[in-house]
C-alpha cells in the first residue's frame, strides 16, 4: 500500500491474512465487503499510533524498506483522500472484485433442461408424476441448435392442414395440449414445442443471449426445419400463438410473410398499451441495474412461485405481460363470483387461476405445479422470463403489425386476415383496447375480433373448445356442433 501508514514505523500491521481469508464471504455480500474496505482504507489513512510488540518491530522493518524501495518512489503521484472518499474508493473496488468474482462464476453458454439434469436421476416408477412428462403428447423430437435443444411434438395426419402452436412466457407447450389435440382429431397437423428455457427444451443463458425477436424467430426456424414434412412457402401453414406466443407469431409472419396463410393471435402480447405497466415493473425489469441480477431473480422466483395448494395463472398479473406473477384469490372459490370481482376492476392484481388441468390423465399437471416444477428445475427458466420481459416484441410493435396489414391489403403475400381471439375478462389483455389498437394497425378490413363471453386470460386453457372453432372455421373445416360453456361472443369483422 502507498498510503501514510507505509510511513509510520511504529504502524501496527495490517490484518491482510484475516482479510484474505474472510474474501469468500464479503465477495458474497457487497454490502459487507464496501464497508470493510473503506474501514480498512480509512485506517491506512489516519495511521494511529499503537503499542509497540516484537510482532509489530518485525513488521516495521518490512514496512520501512517498502517504504524506501516502493511508497517514497510512488508518493509523488499520492492523493489526499477524505474518509468519505476513501469510502468511495473502496466501495468502486468491492464492486470491481464482485463483477469479477461473478464471472468466474457465470453460466454456461447453455442452460440444460431438467431431462438432462433431473430425469435420468429420477426413479421410473416416478417419472409419471411429474407434471410434464417426457411423453406428454405424440411424435415427440429434441431439435439441437446453436441456441440449445428444443422439444418438439409432431402429430395429426400428414395431409392435413398445418397448424403450428407457440405457446405464453410461463408454462410450456402443454399449455395448448388440449388445443393441439382438438385440432388433430379434426384432421390437422399440429406442430408444438417448448420455447427456450422452458418445458423440455433448454436455452442459451441470458446473460450471453437476450431473449429477443431474433432468438424465438431462429427458434421457430429451426422448429419447421426439422419436420419430415414441407412447411415452407410453397406450403404455407397457420400459426396461432397464445399471450407472448401471439406476440411471437405475429413478429415471425412480418419478417416471413410467405410462410403464413392463416394468424390466429390469442389474448396475444405486441401491442399491449405501455400504460398499464406498473412502477414496480419498470424498476423490477429495468436493465439499467438498479436492482442487482441476482436480487430480480430471486425476487421474480419467489413470485413466480405458488406452492402446492396454490392455484396458479397461465400468465402474470394484470399490469401487462411483464410481471411475473398472479397472486391466488384466496377464500373464493366461486367462478362467477371471481368474474364479477374482475368486470369491476380490470387493475385488480388477483384474477382467477386456471383449475383446468393441462394434460388430464395426469392430477399433477395443473398450471400452478408445472411453474413450480419450472422454477424448482430448470435453471435457465426464470432467468429467460426476465430477459424476455426485457427484450421480447411483447410491447410498442405497432410497426411490425402494420407492416402485416399493408401486405394483406397489396396482396403480397398467402395471408388474407388476422383472426384475434380475445377474454372477454381478461385483466391483463384488455379486450376493448386490443381490439381498437388491432383495427387501427391491421386494418378494419383484414382483422377479425372474436371475444369469447365469461373468458379470462387463460381462454386458451379453459376455453379451448371456442378457440379451436375459430381455427377450424378459417381453414375451412367443420367443427363438431357441441354444447359448450359458453359460447364465442362479440364475433365481429371491424
Amino acid at each position: 500500500m502507498r498510503c501514510a501508514a507505509l510511513r509510520q514505523p511504529t504502524t501496527n500491521p495490517i490484518p491482510v491474512l484475516g482479510i484474505l481469508a474472510q474474501l469468500p464471504s464479503y465477495l458474497s455480500s457487497p454490502l459487507h465487503l464496501l464497508f470493510t474496505m473503506g474501514s480498512l482504507w480509512e485506517y491506512v489513512g489516519r495511521s494511529p499510533k499503537p503499542k509497540t510488540s516484537a510482532a509489530s518491530q518485525i513488521t516495521t522493518q518490512i514496512v520501512s524498506q517498502v517504504n524506501t524501495h516502493i511508497t517514497k518512489p510512488l508518493n509523488r503521484f499520492r492523493l489526499e483522500l477524505s474518509p468519505v472518499q476513501l469510502y468511495a474508493a473502496g466501495g468502486v473496488v468491492s464492486v470491481t472484485l464482485l463483477v469479477l468474482f461473478n464471472s468466474l462464476r457465470s453460466s454456461p453458454p447453455i442452460i440444460p433442461a431438467p431431462r438432462e439434469t433431473v430425469i435420468p436421476q429420477m426413479a421410473p416408477e416416478n417419472l409419471r408424476d411429474i407434471p410434464y412428462p417426457l411423453e406428454a403428447l405424440p411424435g415427440a423430437r429434441d431439435v439441437d441448435s446453436p441456441y440449445g435443444s428444443t422439444r418438439v411434438y409432431e402429430f395429426g395426419p400428414r395431409d392435413g392442414p398445418k397448424v403450428l402452436l407457440i405457446h405464453g412466457i410461463s408454462t410450456p407447450c402443454i399449455a395448448l395440449a388440449s388445443l393441439a389435440h382438438k385440432l388433430a382429431d379434426k384432421g390437422c397437423r399440429v406442430m408444438i414445442f417448448d420455447l427456450f428455457s422452458r418445458g423440455h427444451s433448454s436455452g442459451p443463458s441470458a446473460t450471453v443471449r437476450p431473449y429477443d425477436s431474433a432468438l424465438y424467430t431462429s427458434q421457430i426456424l429451426v422448429v419447421l426445419q426439422s419436420s419430415s414434412l414441407s412447411w415452407n412457402s410453397s406450403n404455407p401453414f397457420t400459426i396461432v400463438g397464445y399471450s407472448l406466443g401471439g406476440a411471437l407469431a405475429a413478429d415471425f409472419t412480418s419478417y416471413f410473410p410467405r410462410l403464413v396463410s392463416n394468424l390466429v393471435l390469442i389474448a396475444p402480447g405486441g401491442i399491449i398499451r405501455t400504460s398499464h405497466i406498473t412502477l414496480r415493473s419498470r424498476m423490477l425489469y429495468s436493465p439499467s441495474g438498479l436492482i442487482p441480477e441476482w436480487m430480480v431473480r430471486k425476487l421474480v422466483a419467489q413470485r413466480l412461485w405458488t406452492g402446492p395448494d396454490t392455484a396458479r395463472s397461465i400468465e402474470p398479473e394484470p399490469d401487462t405481460l411483464d410481471t411475473a406473477d398472479a397472486e391466488s384469490l384466496s377464500g373464493r372459490s366461486d367462478r362467477s363470483e371471481r368474474s364479477e370481482r374482475r368486470r369491476s376492476s380490470k387493475r385488480d392484481p388477483t384474477y382467477i387461476s386456471s383449475e383446468f388441468s393441462l394434460l388430464p390423465p395426469n392430477p399433477n399437471s395443473t398450471v400452478g405445479r408445472v411453474v413450480d416444477w419450472q422454477v424448482s428445475h430448470h435453471r435457465g427458466f426464470v432467468p429467460a422470463f426476465i430477459s424476455t420481459i426485457r427484450h421480447a416484441p411483447i410491447h410498442n410493435q405497432h410497426d411490425r403489425w402494420r407492416l402485416i396489414g399493408e401486405r394483406m391489403k397489396n396482396g403480397s403475400g398467402p395471408l388474407r386476415r388476422v383472426n384475434i381471439v380475445l377474454g372477454e375478462n381478461d385483466p391483463i389483455i384488455i379486450a376493448d383496447e386490443i381490439s381498437e389498437d388491432a383495427r387501427e394497425v391491421l386494418g378494419d378490413d383484414y382483422c377479425n375480433v372474436h371475444i369469447v363471453k365469461g373468458a379470462d386470460h387463460d381462454v386458451a386453457i379453459d376455453r379451448f373448445d371456442d378457440v379451436a372453432r375459430v381455427v377450424l372455421r378459417e381453414l375451412g373445416l367443420k367443427s363438431k356442433s357441441h354444447k359448450t360453456r359458453s359460447a364465442v361472443g362479440g364475433s365481429s369483422r371491424r
